[in-house]
Order: C-alpha cells, then sequence, then structure tokens
C-alpha cells in the first residue's frame, strides 16, 4: 500500500471539503449582510450626489442629497429650494450607491428638526396626498404637527377653510419644502 499518495488523496479531498464549506458560508454571510441593508443605508450612501425620489404619491424630489438618516434626508433641489423627505413617505429612489458605512453620528429626529423649524419661524409647504399645507409650524406633537396657515394656502386641498391653525398628521407628510 502506498501510504503517502493514500494520504495525499484523503488530504485533497479534505481541502476540497473546507474549501466548499467556505464558499457556502461565505456566500451565506453575504446574503445575511445584503438582508440587513435598509432603504436608508443606501439614502446615506448617497451624500453629495444626485438622486431622483419619488414619494407614495408620485410627488418628485430632485436633487443633491446633503444629509440623510434613518428617518428623513435633505435634498438641495436648487435655486435655493430644501426638500424634508422622510424615508417612510418614499416609493422610489435612484440612483443608489451601496450602503453607507454604519452612522457615527446621528442628525436629529424628524420631530427634533420639525421643533427647530418651528423655533425659527420658517415658512413651509408640507406635502401629503391629501394636498399642500403652506404656513409656518406652531407645534409638535409625536406624532402632528400644527401649522399655522398662510392665506397664499387658501382654496388648495388641504386647506381648513375659515382655520387658522391645521394639524397634520406626521406619517402623512411626504415632503416638507422651505427656500
Amino acid at each position: 500500500m502506498d501510504w503517502e499518495s493514500m494520504l495525499a488523496d484523503l488530504e485533497s479531498r479534505f481541502e476540497a471539503e473546507r474549501r466548499t464549506e467556505l464558499a457556502v458560508h461565505s456566500a451565506e454571510l453575504a446574503e445575511a449582510e445584503t438582508a440587513a441593508v435598509t432603504a436608508a443605508d443606501r439614502l446615506r450612501g448617497a451624500v453629495g450626489r444626485a438622486v431622483r425620489l419619488r414619494t407614495r404619491s408620485g410627488l418628485p424630489v430632485d436633487g443633491v442629497v446633503r444629509r440623510a438618516g434613518s428617518a428623513y434626508a435633505v435634498v438641495d433641489e436648487g435655486q435655493g429650494l430644501q426638500a424634508v423627505v422622510p424615508v417612510d413617505g418614499l416609493a422610489t429612489m435612484a440612483p443608489l450607491p451601496r450602503p453607507a458605512p454604519p452612522e457615527v453620528r446621528r442628525l436629529p429626529t424628524l420631530g427634533s428638526l420639525l421643533r427647530e423649524i418651528a423655533r425659527r419661524g420658517v415658512r413651509v409647504r408640507l406635502y401629503t396626498s391629501a394636498g399642500e399645507v403652506v404656513g409656518r409650524l406652531v407645534r409638535v406633537g409625536a406624532d402632528h404637527v400644527d401649522v399655522a396657515l398662510d392665506p397664499e394656502g387658501a382654496g388648495r386641498p388641504g386647506y381648513a377653510a375659515g382655520a387658522l391653525v391645521t394639524t397634520v398628521m406626521l406619517s402623512a407628510v411626504e415632503i416638507l419644502r422651505s427656500r
């Protein structure tokens, strides 16, 4: 019996099995890693790049992503127009690169951002599938925001005739724009 040949053959088979096992585990790890990636992670990877976003109701937001987090993205649409877009309100995004590395610093929450906008008295235009609401944020609750309406909003869907303040559910907000 040729012990050397038999051992070499046995070692070769073990090595082939080990390589096959490694390939299977690598594929499983890659698949698990991809399955853990969120659209927000990929949107964070697009900071500094031009994107075409569409909300659930088809509203367009085209521009350069300036900031992005797990809850919202800030998009510079040019000509002084900026949009805050809740990630949950998005339907499509293109082009999206690979995901950004895990967040080291976190963006303020959407609620914190809206409270700061209210403190500064910035005029905003909220877009929902029910229409636009134009005015200044006066109160930000856990799931809603009160908007002191501008006269410009009169006659638009979402404008409550005779009301000075309209409450908008945060889950309904698809875009918040301001100049």
